[in-house]
């Protein structure tokens, strides 16, 4: 059967790994099949069998073997190679059934076998790329690509090829949600100035920490806030409640939140670590942001997403967590709240927002097939 012979649109959907890989490419799996209900959608990429980001009930998959070869230990480096070749025939072998009509890589490790299956298969290939500097994976492949997708223009110096600027597939979740709606959601006052904390997919112990002992300057000072705080896991939330609660502050702490757009609609500032999805996120909302850089990601790619929200756009600031303690974190939030640069930041973020003229990715991806 060739291609064209076919009566149905076949992407597959190379991802795995954290929420900031997953969590946009089940997004554009969602537009793809609004636009064309019949597609088949795919998902191969490893460890999607076990992994809490992928809702494996909607979406049809395939889990393959792969690995990071970047290790220091020979044995460790020879375990990766047999587990990515095992990971490649596999989705060869799924490609030569299937006869997929394009292949869509959301970049790290897991995605790569399926990328090397599509080029010795001769299937097609668009590269999405989400931090403002692309990942191994997707530097290397990218020169097999079509073409690649990318949130920040930085990310075109280090991929081959033709780069074209995206915006961040999002879920579609409740349409336009007006501020008191959101904090009306959390339980909270419409009127107090809310923070929001969080550590992306994964939470962050440093942001906790920082934010708690941050807390007695900014009473100290005189600033009347609320909080929004998830915190990363349930062994931590009544921990944080009770923190909260000896200083009087009104909160809702929770682990996780589905609904981040409810989140992101009653803050007006937040501090999280920079993945390219809460930048994203932070973009499409226009919040001002305090930015922490996870640092130990993969060749401390979070510094540089930070470094061009609070440098090129300047919707935020950032900080090393190296470089930060709670007094100097304190000290950055009463000085965004006392002045204009709050203002400033959010009028940043809606500039970028508006004359950003970037494309879809779903059109962009059906216009490729």
């Amino acid at each position: 059967m060739t291609r064209k012979e076919k009566s149905r649109l076949e992407v597959v959907i190379a991802a795995g790994g954290t929420g900031g890989h997953l969590f946009p490419a089940q997004a554009l799996a969602q537009e793809i099949l609004q636009t064309h209900p019949n597609a088949r959608i795919t998902f191969l990429g490893a460890g999607l069998k076990t992994n809490a980001y992928f809702k494996q009930e909607l979406y049809s998959y395939v889990d393959i073997k792969s690995a990071t070869p970047m290790k220091k230990n020979p044995v460790k480096v020879i375990k990766a190679l047999l587990s990515i070749t095992k990971g490649l025939f596999r989705c060869m072998r799924y490609f030569k059934k299937s006869q997929p009509d394009l292949i869509v890589g959301f970049g790290s490790y897991h995605t790569f076998p399926v990328l090397l299956a599509g080029k010795l298969s001769k299937v097609p290939i668009m590269i999405f790329e989400s931090n403002a500097l692309p990942g191994r994976v997707n530097r290397f492949c990218s020169k097999w690509a079509k073409l690649s997708a990318i949130q920040f223009s930085h990310a075109s110096e280090y991929l081959a090829g033709k780069s074209i600027c995206v915006k961040m597939p999002h879920v579609k979740r409740n349409g336009q949600i007006s501020k008191e709606e959101a904090r009306d959601y959390f339980q909270l006052s419409r009127e107090k100035f809310t923070f929001l904390i969080f550590g992306g997919s994964q939470g962050a112990q440093a942001i906790n920490r920082f934010f708690c002992g941050a807390l007695e300057p900014l009473l100290a000072h005189g600033i009347e806030f609320q909080v929004i705080h998830f915190v990363g896991s349930e062994q931590r939330v009544e921990k944080l409640r009770s923190v909260y609660s000896t200083y009087q502050i009104p909160c809702c702490v929770k682990a996780f939140e589905e609904k981040m757009d409810f989140a992101y609609s009653a803050a007006d500032l937040t501090i999280s670590r920079a993945g390219a999805a809460t930048l994203a996120e932070l973009i499409e909302f226009t919040v001002p942001s305090i930015l922490i850089p996870y640092p130990f990601g993969s060749e401390n790619h979070q510094t540089k997403n930070a470094a061009y929200l609070a440098d090129e756009i300047q919707g935020g600031l950032a900080f090393e967590e190296r470089e930060l303690d709670a007094r100097i974190l304190a000290q950055a939030i009463i000085d965004i709240i006392s002045t204009e640069k709050l203002t400033s930041m959010k009028r940043a973020l809606q500039k970028f927002k508006e004359e950003g003229n970037k494309q879809d990715l779903c059109s962009l991806i059906l216009e490729n097939i």
